[in-house]
């Protein structure tokens, strides 16, 4: 009977030993969960014979455990990039459920599309659209090829009723149509993260995050981790983690007030490279949308260009200088809200602390030297008029020595080239340069 089993190729039907169920096709080639009964049923129909000697198995029995050894798959639904069916990945047979949807592009005409694109991104000043054509372009490369690539968080700043979210909704459908909520994973409101692989769009959207600076860069690390990490943890509730290997893309929507900014991460090195953040102007609509049935003409519309506007993002060049080679497109962050994120870092808030509390209203004076420590008294005592504000600044050891190299390392003014750092005798010795004109700063408000 072995030699029969070894001969006669295993019926299609999989095993998962976390819950020990049996997978098959239907009719309509959806992958169902079926119990032993019905597997030892299925099988049967492939010329296996249910009848054994006894004290012997019968074939139907030897072929279930053949299968139980030999298509044994470590992970059963939805795989973010995958169509359905077997995949091997990360030392694993994986079983994919579904997979996603993709449009088929058309050359044609996308003028919906294009006018409200034009009026999300261009302006007298700067056209952001290529940063928009090309993040998008290469992430349909990535998902449809199934090539994995390092990618960018893509932000869209803007008013309320810009059309930022319906944006937002159209890369969803561009990217396969499914998306999931990452935040509260991402924020650590839970361990569990397993249904963040069932889609490949990445979706935040005007929720109510915090913006506190510990949450901001945990929001980054995570960034780090979910989209230039190929391999990914998968925990599911009640279940054993596995290492799988999405294809994501992440999308944030966030409204421009200086508040809801504060959800973004500082802007430092190690995250400036890895976000695209466009500000989004208030667009009038290419169409009405003032009730239900014009909304739905509005989104039908939008559909039915899609495929012309998605063949000429698959076709689109992305101009020399925007090129890199890690991630496609060139990372960009509008000044506006580089300018508007870097005030509210504590580094920034360091700065003007220190314009206050060393220097005062006084005109001309002197370039500081001394250890981050020495500075770090200097503004706490009691007796300085920042005290309350840097006590509650310095909220960890060696906070002030962080902050400093953040501003050292910073382009953005006012704290460009006023912060230097030497060694002396292995101890690091800070050098900061006044304003060149003093005036009263304003007194930060620290969270």
């Amino acid at each position: 009977m072995n030699k029969i089993i070894e001969a006669i190729p295993l019926p299609p039907l999989y095993y998962n030993a976390s819950d020990t169920t049996y997978w098959k096709e239907d009719a309509e080639r959806k992958w169902i969960r079926v119990n032993e009964s019905s597997a030892k049923n299925y099988i049967a129909e492939f010329a296996y014979s249910k009848s054994g000697e006894r004290g012997d198995n019968s074939e139907v029995e030897r072929c279930l455990l053949a299968i139980q050894s030999k298509r044994n798959v470590a992970y059963v639904g939805p795989l973010a990039g995958y169509p359905s069916g077997i995949h091997k990945m990360a030392g694993n047979l994986v079983l994919v459920t579904t997979g996603p949807k993709w449009i088929q592009p058309k050359l044609g005409t996308w003028p919906t599309i294009e006018k409200l694109v034009q009026g999300l991104f261009m302006d007298v000043e700067l056209d952001q659209r290529p940063y928009f054509y090309g993040w998008l372009k290469y992430a349909r490369s990535s998902l449809v090829k199934r090539e994995w690539r390092a990618s960018q968080l893509f932000t869209m700043a803007g008013p309320v009723g810009s059309g930022k979210s319906l944006l937002q909704l159209l890369i969803t459908e561009a990217l396969g149509g499914r998306s999931v909520k990452p935040y509260q994973f991402m924020m650590g409101e839970t361990t569990f993260n397993s249904h963040l692989f069932k889609g490949e769009h990445l979706m935040l959207e005007d929720e109510n995050e915090a913006i506190d600076i510990k949450s901001r860069r945990r929001f980054a690390a995570n960034i780090k981790t979910l989209l230039v990490s190929r391999d990914q943890n998968c925990h599911g509730k009640n279940r054993e983690a596995l290492t799988l290997q999405p294809l994501w893309r992440m999308t944030l929507t966030v409204n421009d007030d200086p508040e809801r900014l504060l959800v973004l991460p500082p802007f430092d090195a190690d995250i400036k490279d890895k976000i695209i953040c466009l500000k989004a102007n208030r667009v009038e609509m290419p169409m009405k949308t003032g009730t239900d049935e014009e909304k739905a003409s509005f989104w039908k519309t939008l559909m039915n260009e899609l495929p012309a506007f998605l063949h000429f993002i698959d076709q689109y060049e992305v101009p020399t200088h925007l090129r890199d080679g890690r991630y496609g497109i060139a990372a960009y962050q509008h000044p506006s809200i580089v300018e508007d994120i870097q005030e509210t870092t504590p580094a920034m808030q360091l700065l003007e602390l220190i314009d206050a509390g060393l220097w005062g209203t006084e005109v001309t004076h002197a370039t500081w030297e001394g250890s981050s420590g020495e500075m770090e008294r200097i503004l706490s005592d009691r007796e300085n008029k920042v005290c309350h504000e840097a006590k509650r600044l310095f909220s960890y050891p060696k906070a002030a020595g962080s902050y400093l190299a953040k501003l050292r390392d910073t382009d953005a003014e006012p704290a460009k080239g006023r912060v230097k750092s030497r060694k002396v005798n292995g101890y690091t010795v800070w050098t900061i340069e006044p304003v060149q004109k003093q005036t009263l700063p304003i007194r930060p408000k620290l969270k």
